[in-house]
């Protein structure tokens, strides 16, 4: 079986998007300099003190031998969690959490603990450079003899951070999905390694849904149009006012294509934010991305009921210690198996998803705009300054100086572009009289575009 070894030091950003990102080959290193201050501070003292009430759901396998991705869960409080773990339970498994829906229609980047623990950890870890980030994570439980989590495959680009115990992972390729007997029916992989299952819809390479995109993009497209032609308005442009009608035009054309068929009928916007979408029902046994295959049986009773199957033999091998991480590409299957080790009876680990990258010709492009399509940065571009006000006072401190060359303060920036922004001009009073009476004349349809962007946002909501 061959293994994967671990790098004597944790790569530059070029070399990483060389190597790996590009490549979509998994890589082992130690823990960046930007995370490695979590082995000290993630104590079980530090973790209760600061997120110790929250509400968990926690996994919990119902016998010694079941392995956990049951969905089986219970709740309990973080601080409940960490006991019962410290005191030998398990039984238990912390894993994922479930997110609530942002202002802006897509899932929230996390849960609780994590939302109680954000001040603690980089937004973005240095080494991930301009990728959009999905979801971070903490998974932690306390077996001793190893326990997994089944083979099944993930969405998104993984940044695995072990901080305490060891991990296990057997390893195959995203081009090996057809042998890999999963729950779903695969339609396609596409080249970075991204598996669409049938019934997932048209979904690009980077992750996201066609349509969806397409249509905030024509969104984003036209409120930034808007922007800057009542921009032109409060500047007395020649022709801004011809403009800005047309970019109105343009949004409310959006809105209301944003609407749909579905919406026609409804003209009191509120009365729609008010309807409650009927519950979704439950889905029953393993997820599309999970594998039938399991790895405890024997080589001869895996080839006679899985005969496609490479095999275990053909696994890529990854021990992962505490004080490493590991980067792991979409679409890569999966089996991970947990230990406690010696002196400390539970394993915790931090993981970072991203939203799989696209633009992969070469380094350069992968550095500067990993993404083919505007969608995931133009969603990020939109939510990141709400994230990085609960990051800024950990990145400040924890991040080295060598990584922030060549990166522009955020304090600076803002001087920066507020200086920009106060240019003196010669018609001042023609400008403010102009942007006055842009308002005025926008008044009664910036409330309608208001209300059909809540109500495109409501609708994208209840869609999901």
């Amino acid at each position: 079986m061959p293994s994967l070894e671990l790098a004597p030091a944790s790569p530059s950003r070029e070399a990483f998007a060389r190597d790996y990102l590009c490549s979509r080959k998994p890589g082992l290193f130690p823990v960046s300099p930007d995370l490695a201050h979590l082995r000290g501070l993630w104590t079980d003292e530090h973790l209760t003190a600061a997120a110790g009430e929250a509400q968990l759901e926690v996994e919990q396998r119902r016998s010694a031998g079941e392995g956990f991705g049951k969905g089986h869960r219970v709740p309990l409080s973080f601080g409940e969690t960490l006991r019962r773990m410290a005191a030998g339970d398990a039984s238990l498994y912390l894993t994922t959490q479930a997110v609530g829906m942002a202002a802006d229609g897509h899932p929230d980047l996390y849960a609780s603990p994590i939302a109680e623990l954000a001040g603690d950890i980089p937004l973005v870890p240095h080494i991930m450079g301009k990728l959009v980030p999905q979801q971070i994570n903490i998974w932690m439980g306390a077996a001793q003899d190893g326990s997994s989590t089944g083979l099944h495959t993930d969405f998104h680009d993984n940044l695995y951070v072990l901080l305490r115990g060891r991990k296990r992972f057997r390893l195959y390729p995203p081009q090996l999905a057809s042998k890999m007997y999963t729950v779903g029916k695969v339609e396609r992989v596409h080249p970075n390694g991204r598996i669409v299952f049938k019934g997932q819809g048209d979904v690009l390479p980077d992750g996201s849904d066609a349509g969806e995109a397409r249509q905030y993009l024509a969104r984003h497209d036209a409120e930034q149009e808007l922007a800057a032609a009542e921009a032109a308005v409060a500047q007395g442009l020649p022709g801004a006012a011809k403009r800005l009608k047309a970019a109105e035009e343009q949004l409310d054309e959006v809105l209301e294509a944003a609407l749909g068929d579905d919406f026609d009928a409804l003209d009191d916007f509120d009365a729609m934010e008010e309807a409650v979408p009927p519950p979704r029902p439950a889905a029953a046994g393993d997820p599309d991305s999970f594998c039938r295959v399991d790895l405890n049986l024997t080589d001869a009773q895996l080839k006679k009921k899985f005969p496609q199957f490479p095999g275990k033999a053909a696994a890529l091998e990854c021990i992962v210690d505490a004080g490493q991480m590991l980067y792991l590409p979409a679409g890569w299957f999966h089996e991970v198996t947990s230990y406690a080790t010696e002196g400390c009876p539970t394993h915790l680990a931090l993981n970072y998803w991203y939203h799989p990258p696209d633009n992969l010709k070469d380094a350069a492009a992968a550095l500067e705009q990993p993404y083919t399509s505007d969608f995931w940065p133009a969603v990020w571009e939109g939510r990141r300054a709400e994230y990085e006000a609960r990051h800024r006072q950990q990145q400040q401190v924890k991040q080295p100086d060598s990584q922030l060359q060549g990166q522009e303060p955020e304090a600076e920036a803002a001087q920066t572009k507020s200086k920009k922004g106060k240019g003196g001009s010669k018609a001042a009073g023609k400008q403010a009289a102009a942007g006055k009476q842009a308002a005025v004349a926008a008044d009664s349809k910036a409330g309608k575009r208001k209300k059909q962007s809540q109500a495109a946002d409501s609708k994208k909501r209840k869609a999901a």
